[in-house]
């Protein structure tokens, strides 16, 4: 494992990374979500692949405005989602839940309810198909609900909710979606955490008067990842709707860093 870590390592820094990308052969190494995930031979599900954004808005402006499709790393899900508090007392919702590789990543923990919602009815199809397969696998864990619509009008399902997103959306959808969560704090809700896998646009919460940080690392993909993803290790950044709730945890308030290319975000010093 050591060695296969190596390996990636030397074939991902900058200097090989930008001749060999040029390469129409040695390219595809960095192609990693073309390629069948581990966990989708793990779990007999299909979560794998790429899929445009056009192929996955109603219309040309709205695919503008989110991100194609593409899994995130199971191992990073799970370490995130393993960091929080008290499953049991929280509903989990994923915004912008794709095929449903972090819904079947949260039925491993004891959530209250776990939701997933999708604005692709074709992709929304396929997740629904693979989640029925982990409901007939795994009875006993919480059961797993795919909605068709709008990610950023979401009604919190409980008093107390995890959001997790990554990053589907622009700026403009990121904001509408923290507003709605505000909302629901003058209601039903009375604590969500938001996880936020490659937080590009985290500065929207960071900004937000109701939002504070929790929860920030870096994460390096698991060994048998490496190759099926287009990085060696992803940044997750968890916020709470209070600051009282729970105290933040070592190095949470560490700077987001964007590379100019505003898809992918790492943490400063």
């Amino acid at each position: 494992m050591a060695f296969r870590r190596a390996i990636f390592g030397a074939l991902w820094a900058d200097p090989v990374r930008s001749v060999l990308i040029r390469l129409p052969i040695a390219r595809r190494i960095y192609d990693g979500w073309s390629r069948p995930h581990p966990f989708d031979r793990t779990y007999g599900v299909d979560t794998s692949g790429s899929v445009a954004a056009v192929e996955c808005a109603p219309d040309a402006h709205l695919a503008s405005q989110i991100s194609p499709y593409g899994g995130s790393q199971p191992s990073i899900v799970r370490t995130a989602i393993d960091a929080l508090p008290a499953h049991d007392r929280y509903a989990f919702v994923d915004l912008g839940c794709g095929k449903g590789r972090p819904l079947i990543v949260a039925s491993e923990f004891p959530f209250a309810s776990i939701t997933g919602v999708e604005l692709s009815a074709s992709l929304a199809e396929i997740a629904v198909a693979n989640t029925r397969r982990i409901v007939a696998r795994y009875p006993s864990r919480t059961p797993i609900e795919v909605r068709i619509g709008d990610a950023t009008t979401v009604d919190a399902p409980g008093p107390f909710v995890v959001y997790y997103m990554y990053h589907p959306f622009n700026r403009a959808l990121v904001s509408a979606m923290i507003a709605n969560v505000e909302q629901q704090l003058a209601s039903r809700l009375q604590h969500a955490f938001f996880v936020y896998y490659n937080p590009v646009h985290g500065d929207v919460l960071d900004q937000s008067t109701h939002f504070s940080r929790w929860y920030a690392r870096t994460l390096p993909y698991a060994p048998e990842e490496l190759g099926f993803g287009p990085d060696l290790a992803d940044t997750v950044v968890i916020w709470q709707t209070s600051e009282r709730a729970y105290p933040a945890t070592s190095g949470a308030g560490r700077r987001i860093v964007v590379r100019s290319s505003a898809e992918h975000a790492s943490l400063g010093d």
